[in-house]
């Protein structure tokens, strides 16, 4: 007879386009060693399509929170493409999307900001040159990342929180004024998830 009061294990995976988002969420995964099970992925084309299919798969094989990491910046460009990003948020609900405009980088810039900021990034190139001021050999490569544990650098910073909360907040304003602020990242949602798992 099975174990009424046995703990059911939570999951959540996390599908990012490219090394950048995994390897974050793999740092992310080995330094806080959470009592749940964290999978980071990565498609075999950093597509939006890609990235819904894996999440699917990842759903499909019982995982409980499966979050798609959107880098925005190419899909705002083409009227096509964000009609086509739309649509598959609509066909699957079940999944998070968080969006960070232009890129994952932006995230780990915001970890330097001391408030919300109406700059518009257009581009990685843009935002990894304010980023080096901060992190100097930033680059996103398996060489940097092997020799930087990018989330850990990011966490010693002391400003995670605030990072969050900063998040979530320049959304909000996004949200009101999408004129204003263009430049954003939704990664608050990641970090609600894990809340709510770890109470």
């Amino acid at each position: 007879m099975a174990n009424k009061n046995r703990t059911v294990r939570k999951s959540i995976a996390i599908i990012g386009e490219g090394l950048t988002e995994y390897r974050y969420i793999d740092d992310m995964r080995t330094t806080e060693r959470y009592r749940f099970s964290l999978v980071p992925g990565i498609p075999k084309h950093s597509d939006i399509d890609d990235i819904v299919r894996l999440a699917r798969i990842r759903k499909r094989n019982g995982v409980d929170y499966v979050i798609c990491l959107v880098d925005m910046d190419v899909i705002l460009t083409n009227h096509d493409k964000m009609e086509h990003y739309k649509a598959l948020q609509r066909e699957n609900s079940d999944l998070v999307f968080v969006e960070s405009n232009p890129c994952t980088e932006y995230w780990f810039l915001m970890h330097y900001m001391p408030k919300p900021s109406s700059r518009d990034f257009k581009s990685y190139d843009v935002v990894s040159k304010e980023l080096r001021k901060h992190i100097p050999n930033y680059d996103k490569t398996e060489e940097f990342f092997n020799k930087n544990k990018i989330y850990k650098l990011l966490k010693s910073k002391g400003t995670l929180e605030r990072t969050i909360d900063l998040s979530r907040e320049l959304d909000n304003l996004r949200e009101k004024e999408p004129d204003v602020y263009k430049s954003y990242s939704q990664m608050y949602k990641l970090f609600d998830i894990i809340k709510e798992i770890t109470g």
